[in-house]
Protein backbone atom coordinates (compact mmCIF):
# COMPACT_ATOMS: atom_id res chain seq x y z
CA UNK A 1 0.00 0.00 0.00
CA UNK A 2 1.32 3.27 -1.04
CA UNK A 3 1.85 5.77 2.10
CA UNK A 4 0.08 9.02 2.91
CA UNK A 5 0.82 12.42 3.98
CA UNK A 6 -0.79 15.11 5.47
CA UNK A 7 -1.43 18.06 2.95
CA UNK A 8 0.44 21.32 4.34
CA UNK A 9 -1.88 24.13 5.73
CA UNK A 10 -0.39 26.50 2.92
CA UNK A 11 -0.06 24.72 -0.71
CA UNK A 12 1.57 26.31 -3.77
CA UNK A 13 -1.62 26.45 -6.01
CA UNK A 14 -0.44 25.69 -9.49
CA UNK A 15 -3.50 26.80 -11.22
CA UNK A 16 -7.09 27.87 -10.31
CA UNK A 17 -9.54 24.92 -10.95
CA UNK A 18 -12.96 24.58 -11.30
CA UNK A 19 -15.20 21.21 -10.90
CA UNK A 20 -13.09 18.62 -11.63
CA UNK A 21 -15.87 16.18 -12.47
CA UNK A 22 -15.76 17.22 -16.38
CA UNK A 23 -13.64 16.60 -19.46
CA UNK A 24 -11.84 20.15 -19.23
CA UNK A 25 -8.31 18.77 -18.07
CA UNK A 26 -7.50 21.18 -14.50
CA UNK A 27 -3.67 21.62 -13.57
CA UNK A 28 -2.24 19.68 -10.93
CA UNK A 29 -1.35 21.41 -7.48
CA UNK A 30 1.72 21.65 -5.89
CA UNK A 31 2.64 21.00 -1.46
CA UNK A 32 6.15 22.69 -1.59
CA UNK A 33 6.40 26.33 -0.56
CA UNK A 34 9.19 28.28 -1.97
CA UNK A 35 12.31 28.59 0.00
CA UNK A 36 11.03 25.92 2.38
CA UNK A 37 14.53 23.87 1.50
CA UNK A 38 16.81 26.62 2.74
CA UNK A 39 18.15 25.37 5.83
CA UNK A 40 22.18 25.26 5.98
CA UNK A 41 24.70 22.23 7.45
CA UNK A 42 24.89 22.41 11.03
CA UNK A 43 28.14 24.23 12.86
CA UNK A 44 29.67 20.96 13.79
CA UNK A 45 29.46 19.88 10.01
CA UNK A 46 31.45 22.53 8.66
CA UNK A 47 33.82 21.83 12.28
CA UNK A 48 34.03 18.17 11.40
CA UNK A 49 35.07 18.85 7.50
CA UNK A 50 37.70 21.39 8.25
CA UNK A 51 39.82 19.01 7.57
CA UNK A 52 38.32 15.88 5.67
CA UNK A 53 39.86 12.69 6.34
CA UNK A 54 37.78 9.99 5.44
CA UNK A 55 37.18 7.22 8.77
CA UNK A 56 34.13 5.26 10.15
CA UNK A 57 32.20 9.15 10.48
CA UNK A 58 31.50 8.70 6.60
CA UNK A 59 29.94 5.97 4.40
CA UNK A 60 30.51 5.35 0.86
CA UNK A 61 28.52 6.39 -1.47
CA UNK A 62 30.03 5.94 -4.75
CA UNK A 63 33.80 4.13 -5.26
CA UNK A 64 35.34 4.38 -9.25
CA UNK A 65 38.15 2.18 -9.39
CA UNK A 66 38.53 2.91 -13.45
CA UNK A 67 38.77 6.71 -12.43
CA UNK A 68 39.31 7.18 -8.60
CA UNK A 69 36.41 9.23 -8.14
CA UNK A 70 34.71 8.54 -4.96
CA UNK A 71 31.81 10.03 -2.79
CA UNK A 72 31.44 9.79 0.73
CA UNK A 73 28.51 10.66 3.24
CA UNK A 74 29.07 12.17 6.51
CA UNK A 75 26.47 10.45 8.78
CA UNK A 76 28.32 11.64 12.33
CA UNK A 77 29.92 14.65 13.34
CA UNK A 78 32.49 12.44 16.61
CA UNK A 79 31.04 10.66 19.05
CA UNK A 80 26.94 10.52 18.98
CA UNK A 81 27.15 13.90 17.19
CA UNK A 82 24.82 13.30 14.11
CA UNK A 83 25.44 15.50 10.87
CA UNK A 84 22.12 15.58 10.77
CA UNK A 85 21.86 14.27 6.97
CA UNK A 86 24.57 17.17 5.69
CA UNK A 87 28.34 16.62 4.70
CA UNK A 88 29.57 15.22 1.96
CA UNK A 89 33.36 14.87 0.79
CA UNK A 90 34.21 13.97 -3.53
CA UNK A 91 37.86 12.37 -4.18
CA UNK A 92 39.91 11.90 -7.41
CA UNK A 93 42.54 10.10 -6.88
CA UNK A 94 44.95 11.83 -3.68
CA UNK A 95 42.45 14.98 -3.92
CA UNK A 96 39.37 15.63 -1.08
CA UNK A 97 36.79 17.99 -1.71
CA UNK A 98 34.66 19.13 1.30
CA UNK A 99 31.16 19.90 0.25
CA UNK A 100 29.58 20.78 4.08
CA UNK A 101 26.84 22.36 2.58
CA UNK A 102 25.16 18.98 0.40
CA UNK A 103 22.47 17.06 2.29
CA UNK A 104 22.53 13.19 1.64
CA UNK A 105 19.86 12.20 3.73
CA UNK A 106 19.72 8.62 4.00
CA UNK A 107 19.96 7.16 0.30
CA UNK A 108 22.05 9.50 -1.95
CA UNK A 109 23.53 7.93 -4.73
CA UNK A 110 26.36 9.47 -7.43
CA UNK A 111 27.12 8.20 -11.10
CA UNK A 112 30.05 10.26 -12.87
CA UNK A 113 30.45 10.16 -16.43
CA UNK A 114 34.33 10.22 -17.08
CA UNK A 115 33.51 11.24 -20.85
CA UNK A 116 31.53 14.44 -20.02
CA UNK A 117 33.13 14.66 -17.17
CA UNK A 118 30.20 15.22 -14.70
CA UNK A 119 29.87 13.73 -11.28
CA UNK A 120 26.21 13.69 -10.00
CA UNK A 121 24.81 13.32 -6.59
CA UNK A 122 21.42 12.74 -5.47
CA UNK A 123 20.57 13.73 -2.18
CA UNK A 124 17.55 14.35 0.05
CA UNK A 125 15.51 18.04 1.02
CA UNK A 126 12.98 16.37 2.82
CA UNK A 127 12.35 12.81 4.43
CA UNK A 128 9.61 11.25 6.63
CA UNK A 129 6.47 9.33 6.64
CA UNK A 130 5.30 9.08 3.16
CA UNK A 131 7.43 12.04 2.38
CA UNK A 132 10.56 11.89 0.17
CA UNK A 133 11.91 15.19 -1.95
CA UNK A 134 15.37 14.59 -3.97
CA UNK A 135 17.51 17.24 -4.86
CA UNK A 136 19.91 15.99 -7.81
CA UNK A 137 23.40 17.65 -7.89
CA UNK A 138 25.93 18.39 -10.84
CA UNK A 139 29.50 18.37 -9.97
CA UNK A 140 32.62 18.86 -12.10
CA UNK A 141 36.42 18.97 -11.37
CA UNK A 142 39.22 21.31 -12.06
CA UNK A 143 42.86 21.07 -13.33
CA UNK A 144 44.28 20.39 -9.95
CA UNK A 145 41.05 17.29 -9.15
CA UNK A 146 39.03 19.71 -6.67
CA UNK A 147 35.26 19.07 -7.11
CA UNK A 148 32.27 22.06 -7.20
CA UNK A 149 28.89 22.10 -7.56
CA UNK A 150 27.96 23.39 -11.11
CA UNK A 151 24.59 23.71 -10.05
CA UNK A 152 21.07 21.71 -8.51
CA UNK A 153 17.44 21.74 -8.66
CA UNK A 154 15.22 23.13 -6.30
CA UNK A 155 12.47 20.75 -5.24
CA UNK A 156 9.89 24.02 -5.40
CA UNK A 157 11.29 25.21 -9.04
CA UNK A 158 11.02 21.41 -10.40
CA UNK A 159 7.80 21.39 -8.74
CA UNK A 160 6.51 24.30 -10.62
CA UNK A 161 7.87 23.00 -13.66
CA UNK A 162 5.83 19.45 -13.58
CA UNK A 163 3.05 21.43 -12.38
CA UNK A 164 2.88 23.37 -15.67
CA UNK A 165 2.91 20.05 -17.51
CA UNK A 166 0.50 17.47 -16.05
CA UNK A 167 -3.19 17.90 -15.76
CA UNK A 168 -6.21 15.42 -14.83
CA UNK A 169 -9.63 14.62 -15.62
CA UNK A 170 -11.93 13.00 -13.31
CA UNK A 171 -14.83 10.35 -14.63
CA UNK A 172 -16.20 9.00 -11.31
CA UNK A 173 -13.75 7.21 -9.90
CA UNK A 174 -11.70 7.29 -13.01
CA UNK A 175 -8.51 9.37 -12.97
CA UNK A 176 -6.76 10.17 -16.07
CA UNK A 177 -3.40 11.86 -16.56
CA UNK A 178 -1.96 13.91 -19.07
CA UNK A 179 1.49 15.59 -19.75
CA UNK A 180 2.20 18.38 -22.15
CA UNK A 181 -1.35 18.16 -23.66
CA UNK A 182 -1.05 14.49 -24.00
CA UNK A 183 -2.64 11.36 -22.69
CA UNK A 184 -0.43 9.70 -20.08
CA UNK A 185 -2.48 6.73 -18.58
CA UNK A 186 -6.36 6.21 -16.26
CA UNK A 187 -6.24 4.98 -12.69
CA UNK A 188 -8.98 3.91 -10.97
CA UNK A 189 -9.87 4.79 -7.58
CA UNK A 190 -10.53 1.83 -4.90
CA UNK A 191 -10.38 3.99 -1.85
CA UNK A 192 -13.59 3.95 0.09
CA UNK A 193 -13.27 4.84 3.40
CA UNK A 194 -11.74 8.79 2.93
CA UNK A 195 -15.44 10.43 1.94
CA UNK A 196 -15.51 11.95 -2.24
CA UNK A 197 -12.91 13.00 -4.58
CA UNK A 198 -12.50 16.94 -3.80
CA UNK A 199 -14.33 18.27 -6.76
CA UNK A 200 -11.34 21.34 -6.43
CA UNK A 201 -8.19 20.67 -5.56
CA UNK A 202 -8.35 16.89 -6.04
CA UNK A 203 -4.51 16.24 -7.45
CA UNK A 204 -0.95 17.20 -5.73
CA UNK A 205 1.99 16.64 -6.20
CA UNK A 206 5.38 17.32 -4.68
CA UNK A 207 5.87 15.99 -1.58
CA UNK A 208 7.01 12.24 -3.40
CA UNK A 209 9.82 13.63 -5.81
CA UNK A 210 12.68 11.02 -6.73
CA UNK A 211 15.40 11.23 -8.97
CA UNK A 212 17.25 8.51 -11.15
CA UNK A 213 21.25 9.18 -12.48
CA UNK A 214 21.62 5.39 -13.82
CA UNK A 215 21.59 6.88 -17.31
CA UNK A 216 20.13 10.61 -18.20
CA UNK A 217 18.75 12.09 -15.49
CA UNK A 218 14.98 11.81 -14.93
CA UNK A 219 12.64 12.57 -12.35
CA UNK A 220 9.58 10.57 -10.75
CA UNK A 221 6.76 11.98 -9.14
CA UNK A 222 4.10 10.32 -7.72
CA UNK A 223 0.52 11.91 -7.71
CA UNK A 224 -1.40 12.55 -4.09
CA UNK A 225 -5.62 11.97 -4.02
CA UNK A 226 -7.61 14.81 -2.30
CA UNK A 227 -10.95 13.25 -0.67
CA UNK A 228 -13.32 15.37 1.39
CA UNK A 229 -12.74 13.14 4.44
CA UNK A 230 -9.47 13.80 6.34
CA UNK A 231 -6.43 16.26 5.50
CA UNK A 232 -4.32 13.41 3.95
CA UNK A 233 -3.12 12.63 0.45
CA UNK A 234 -3.74 9.04 -0.93
CA UNK A 235 -1.46 7.12 -3.09
CA UNK A 236 -2.51 3.64 -3.44
CA UNK A 237 -3.80 3.85 -7.09
CA UNK A 238 -1.16 6.43 -8.42
CA UNK A 239 0.66 5.80 -11.29
CA UNK A 240 4.27 6.99 -10.97
CA UNK A 241 5.12 9.74 -13.60
CA UNK A 242 8.43 9.69 -14.77
CA UNK A 243 10.23 12.78 -17.36
CA UNK A 244 13.57 13.00 -18.92
CA UNK A 245 15.61 16.18 -17.52
CA UNK A 246 17.54 18.09 -19.63
CA UNK A 247 19.62 20.59 -16.95
CA UNK A 248 21.98 23.34 -18.10
CA UNK A 249 25.16 24.53 -16.57
CA UNK A 250 23.01 28.10 -15.38
CA UNK A 251 20.21 25.67 -13.66
CA UNK A 252 17.56 25.95 -16.07
CA UNK A 253 15.95 22.41 -17.07
CA UNK A 254 13.55 21.16 -19.41
CA UNK A 255 11.18 18.72 -19.21
CA UNK A 256 10.54 15.54 -21.69
CA UNK A 257 9.39 12.24 -23.36
CA UNK A 258 6.89 12.01 -20.23
CA UNK A 259 5.77 8.15 -19.19
CA UNK A 260 3.44 6.85 -16.48
CA UNK A 261 3.05 2.85 -15.13
CA UNK A 262 1.89 1.30 -11.84
CA UNK A 263 5.13 -0.10 -11.16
Amino acid sequence: MRKCFMIATAVAVCGTLACCNNNAPQPVNGTLEKGENTLDAPPAVYKAMTRVVIDDRYETVMEDKATGVNVYSLLNCGDTLSSEGYGMAVSRGDVLTALPKLRHGRMPRARYDNTSGNLWIVGSDMEGTGVLVERPYLLRFDADGYASVITSIDPYEMQQALCKDLSYTINGQDISFLAQGQPLITVTNHTEDMGDIMDDDAIYIGEQLEYSIAGPLTVTVTPGVNFTVGKVLIYDDMPFITATVTLNDDGTFTLSDFKASRE
